[in-house]
């Protein structure tokens, strides 16, 4: 057998077995208000699989046995976790009773938590989130963000990249959910593409995959969109790597100030004919669904005019060009090693005819939308390369299966981003800690001495060179507040937030050691490790005897830990009420030991050894 039949062995063998694959989402907002044996055949046989509802919780429990009837699973809207904040009394108790009622259910996927929130509440989010996560892993915390064209104060950042990247590490999902409707009834939105640019970008910063909510009713701005709007836009989303798409909506909202046309099912409750239009894409990716799942995107490139936020398609890439109309390509790789394409006709009104290059020569299978098998494509040789002439519909798109045989170098296949994480440190402020003389004089500045450290730590860093790095005020003197030095360390987009410190005892006794604080108990916790085992050990090295105090959570609620915006850690470096550990803190060379080890533990944390 050759490599290109076991290639192909091994491609039908998945695509038949859906125990491979992970089942990609296709869901709605806004379904039927009570949970009928109807409805829910109704949803099913449109080719959905995940369905939201919200009701009572005899309803929300009918629904769930209804899902499972057919097939299907469903995020669950219950006003337990809607409305619940952290700080309430019985926030536990409430959650416990809301997990006790579904969890066991094997047709639950999730529990809707908040559509579109704002960053002030991303804090409190995560609670929720990580309060159902450790009661409840098995099942997801769905949240769903703006779009790019929301304001920034709506987002409450400067920017969407940092609100999506500050909801990743504050929130830590499982999948990130977002919205955007392009289809304004005078053309499509220009941020679209940027907004699956960003999205796609965040998605493999965290490793977390994407799910897209599309429109499927007209209302406000929004025109009534075709069935090629409609794969326009699921086709898309594919390109960008999406591992699951919802429409809005579902039913038609009664809501008459946004002047809702007909949805998938009309004000009268009964099919339009969006449902049909609906019902055949839906089945097409169920179809493509058990390759989809097994790709990784790796890049994205458009002909043309090129959207904005975009990239171009390189010209020595091995798709070299398109002529005839405007394209994204979505190129991945599968996970036995195989490349995939994902072409779509950039345009939702017009058939294009095309020719595609190849800068090699090629052999295409097209995975077929009707039966998800491959189905061998003719190309015909072109010089060095290969052409492929075809026809896409308006918003059409077409996945491939790309074989090189000839085994020569690709180049752009690839166009991975590259993320240099920010770490921001954050020498103490408490310039009144002061150790005095007896005439006086001051032997020691807690934020003083901490800021000469972190600029050692920083210039480490800097020499390294795998990170940025900055520090949390501009010089020695100047003072800051913890409001200030958070609010940096969001607007800088920081990965991870290093407190130093220099501890006192307080009751005149001088006391001895390091440790380390931290709040989350997932990567924050991680971060304290790094940083106070490389500190540790490089302490052991001049100070044998030194006493470790642990890592571990602080009895108060410590600004800096809570409200960074990413995972942070605070370090008692030594004691300056402790004569002897006083002197270490001075001495520049012991701080330069220090601060390279602080560094090590920095540099650990994120996996750069």
């Amino acid at each position: 057998m050759d490599r290109l039949a076991a290639l192909l062995f091994v491609a039908v063998l998945l695509l038949e077995t859906k125990t491979l694959a992970e089942e990609f989402l296709i869901g709605y907002w806004c379904g039927p208000s009570e949970a009928s044996p109807e409805k829910v055949a109704q949803a099913a046989e449109a080719g959905f699989n995940l369905i939201m509802f919200g009701s009572s919780i005899e309803q929300n429990k009918r629904a769930l046995d209804l899902c499972l009837e057919r097939g299907l699973k469903a995020i669950l809207i219950d006003d337990r976790v809607v409305n619940m904040h952290p700080m309430q009394r019985n926030y536990s108790a409430v959650l416990d009773g809301l997990i006790e009622d579904y969890s066991a259910h094997p047709a639950l996927w999730g529990y809707y938590v908040k559509d579109e929130p704002n960053a002030s509440e991303f804090r409190r989010l995560a609670a929720t989130s990580k309060y159902l996560a450790k009661k409840d892993p098995r099942h997801i915390a769905f949240i769903n963000l703006f779009p790019t064209y929301a304001t920034s104060k709506q987002l409450g950042k400067p920017t969407y990249e940092q609100y999506v990247d500050e909801f990743c590490k504050t929130v830590r999902p499982k999948i990130i959910s977002f919205d955007h409707y392009a289809l304004l009834s005078t053309g499509e939105r220009p941020d679209y593409f940027e907004n699956l640019e960003i999205i796609r970008r965040q998605s493999i910063k965290h490793v977390t995959p994407f799910i897209y909510t599309l429109l499927s009713v007209p209302h406000g701005p929004y025109r009534d969109p075709s069935e090629a709007d409609l794969r326009w836009q699921s086709n898309t989303a594919l390109a960008y790597g999406a591992r699951g798409l919802m429409y809005f909506t579902y039913e038609t909202p009664s809501d008459h100030s946004l002047q809702y046309g007909d949805a998938i099912i009309g004000k009268d409750g009964k099919p339009t004919a969006k449902y049909e239009q609906v019902r055949k894409i839906n089945y097409e990716l169920q179809k493509l669904a058990p390759t989809l799942m097994r790709l990784k995107s790796v890049a994205v490139y458009h002909t043309g005019d090129t959207p904005q936020g975009t990239k171009p398609l390189p010209e020595k890439g091995l798709i070299s060009r398109i002529a005839g109309g405007e394209f994204v390509i979505g190129q991945f790789d599968s996970d036995n090693g195989q490349k995939y394409a994902m072409l779509v006709n950039r345009n939702p009104r017009r058939t294009t005819t095309a020719k595609v290059y190849f800068s090699q020569k090629v052999r295409l299978w097209e995975v077929s939308r009707l039966t998800g098998r491959l189905l061998a494509v003719a190309v015909y040789d072109d010089g060095p390369g290969s052409i492929w002439r075809t026809t896409f519909g308006p918003g059409e798109g077409r996945l491939l299966l790309i074989d090189t045989p000839q085994n020569l170098p690709i180049l752009y296949w690839n166009d991975l981003p590259k993320f240099r994480p920010r770490v921001m440190l954050n020498p103490s402020c408490q310039f009144d800690n002061v150790i005095r003389g007896p005439g006086g004089e001051e032997l020691y500045n807690e934020g003083l001495n901490m800021y000469d450290i972190a600029v050692k730590v920083r210039d480490e860093l800097l020499m390294d060179g795998r990170i940025e790095v900055f520090i949390s005020r501009e010089s020695r003197e100047q003072l800051v507040s913890l409001r200030y030095e958070t609010e940096l360390t969001k607007s800088l987009n920081c990965d991870a937030l290093v407190s130093l410190h220099s501890d006192a005892t307080g009751d005149g006794t001088p006391g001895g050691g390091t440790w380390t604080f931290y709040a989350d108990e997932g990567e924050g916790k991680h971060l304290a490790e790094c940083v106070q085992k490389s500190l540790l050990e490089a302490i052991k090295s001049f100070y044998p005897e030194v006493q470790f105090r642990g890592v571990r959570t602080h009895w108060y609620r410590l600004w800096v830990l809570w409200e960074s915006g990413c995972p942070a850690s605070l370090t008692e470096v030594l004691f300056h009420t402790n004569p002897k550990e006083r002197e270490m803190l001075k001495n520049p060379q012991l701080q330069q030991t220090m601060a390279k080890a602080i560094a090590k533990g920095i540099l650990n944390y994120f996996g750069l050894p």
